[in-house]
C-alpha cells in the first residue's frame, strides 16, 4: 500500500506521561490492486511512478520477486543490480533526512549545492553500466567527498567515538550541533525494550516460509522485531556501546542511521545481506530488501509463463507497516515519554517518530486520558 497524507499519532496523557498511543492512518492507495491482471513489466512500471518513499528499493522488490516466481531464480546479475540501487537508496534517503530533517537552515543555505550533488551521483551511479568499473570509482570517490562533506564537516576524526561518549565540539554549519543537542535530550527518551532482527533476508524468508505464512490467502505476515539501521548497525562497537549503555533509545537509533549512512558511502558495498528472493511454490515468490527504514517484503503469485505471465495477486509490507503502524515496540518507546509541558512532548514524540520511520509524514495531537 501507499499512503496519501500524513499521518495522525494522538498521545493521550495524564500525570505529565504517555498512557495510550492511537495512530490514525491517512487515505490507502492499495497499490496491489493496481497491479493485478498486468504483466509483471507494467507492475515496475507503476512502482516506479507511485512510490515517493524509497523508489528504487521498491523496484529492486518487485523485480527480485517477480524473478524467482518464474521457473528460474533471480541471476546474480540481478541480484548485484537491485543490491546496488537499494544501496544507493540508503545513502540518498541518508543524506536527505539529516540535511532536510536534522541540520538548521543555516546548513542548508551553505550546502544545498553539495546535497543536490549527492543525488545526483546516485542517480548517475544507477543509471552506468554495470560493468564500467572505471567510471563508477571516480563516480564513488565524488560521492563519497560529498556526503562525508555534509554529514562529517565539524566532527573530529574520532567522530564515532565522540558520538558514543557524548563529547562532540560543535561548528556552526554543520551537523556536530544537532548531535551535541540530542546527546543531552534524547539519550534517555524513546526507549523501547524490542528485539532486533539481524538475520540475513535470506534466513528471514526461509523462516516465514516455514511458518507458513503464505499457505492461506491473504498471506499472514508477521515480523515482531524492530528493523532498520539500529538492527543492521548493531555490530558496530560504538552503536553495541550505546544499545548496552543507555538502551534503545531515540539518539541510539538516530546515531545508528548516521553510521550507515557513511557505512554505506565509504565502504562501496555494506558488509552484510541486503537483498534476497525465495521461490514459495509454481508461480509465487517473495523478496526482501533491507532498505534505508527498515524491510521491505513484495510476494507475488503469477498466472502463466514467460512473456504471457500476469500477476494474480500482490501483496506488499513496507518498513512503516513493520516498524509503526504494527509494532507495538513503537508505541511502547512513544509511552515511556515523561514531560513537563505541552512543546516538550511535542518535540520528544516527533524525535521518538523519526528515529523509528524518519521518511513518515506526520502530525502530534496531545489530549488527556
Amino acid at each position: 500500500m501507499s499512503f496519501l497524507g500524513s499521518m495522525k499519532f494522538v498521545l493521550k496523557v495524564r500525570d505529565h506521561r504517555v498512557t495510550d498511543v492511537e495512530i490514525k492512518l491517512p487515505k490507502e492507495i492499495k497499490v496491489e490492486d493496481l497491479v493485478r491482471g498486468r504483466s509483471p513489466q507494467e507492475a515496475f512500471d507503476i512502482f516506479q511512478t507511485i512510490f515517493a518513499l524509497c523508489p528504487n528499493s521498491q523496484l529492486a522488490a518487485a523485480k527480485l520477486a517477480c524473478a524467482a516466481a518464474t521457473d528460474e531464480d533471480p541471476d546474480q546479475e540481478l541480484i548485484a543490480q537491485c543490491r546496488f540501487a537499494n544501496h544507493l537508496e540508503i545513502i540518498r534517503e541518508g543524506t536527505l533526512f539529516f540535511a532536510m530533517r536534522c541540520a538548521g537552515r543555516d546548513f542548508l543555505s551553505t550546502k544545498s549545492q553539495s546535497l543536490i550533488n549527492v543525488r545526483a551521483l546516485c542517480e548517475e551511479l544507477k543509471e552506468l553500466p554495470y560493468n564500467n568499473l572505471r567510471e563508477r570509482e571516480k563516480l564513488w570517490a565524488s560521492l563519497r567527498s560529498e556526503v562525508s562533506y555534509l554529514l562529517l564537516d565539524g566532527f573530529s576524526n574520532d567522530w564515532e567515538q565522540d558520538l558514543y561518549n557524548g563529547t562532540i565540539e560543535t561548528k556552526p554549519e554543520s551537523l556536530s550541533g544537532f548531535f551535541a543537542k540530542i546527546s543531552k535530550t534524547q539519550r534517555t527518551k524513546g526507549w523501547c525494550p524490542a528485539p532486533l532482527l539481524t538475520k540475513s533476508p535470506t534466513f528471514i524468508l526461509q523462516a516465514l516460509k516455514e511458518k507458513g505464512c503464505w499457505d492461506k490467502e491473504p498471506w499472514n505476515i508477521e515480523v515482531d522485531a524492530l528493523t532498520g539501521p539500529v538492527a543492521r548497525m548493531s555490530h558496530r562497537p560504538s552503536e553495541a556501546g550505546l544499545l548496552a549503555q543507555d538502551g534503545n533509545t531515540n539518539y541510539t537509533r538516530i546515531v545508528a542511521r548516521f553510521m550507515e549512512v557513511l557505512s554505506a558511502a565509504d565502504l562501496v558495498r555494506i558488509p552484510f545481506e541486503t537483498v534476497s528472493a525465495i521461490r514459495l511454490s509454481n508461480g509465487a515468490a517473495a523478496s526482501l530488501v533491507q532498505n534505508s527504514r527498515g524491510i521491505l517484503l513484495h510476494t507475488v503469485r503469477l498466472e502463466g509463463r514467460g512473456a504471457d505471465a500476469k500477476i494474480k495477486d500482490y501483496s506488499i509490507l513496507t518498513p512503516t507497516d513493520i516498524n509503526v503502524v504494527r509494532s507495538k515496540w513503537f508505541k511502547q518507546a512513544l509511552m515511556s515519554l515523561k514531560f513537563d509541558d505541552a512543546a516538550a512532548l511535542k518535540e520528544a514524540a516527533e524525535f521518538t517518530i523519526h528515529s523509528f520511520d524518519p521518511c513518515t509524514a506526520f502530525e502530534v495531537e496531545g489530549c488527556h486520558a
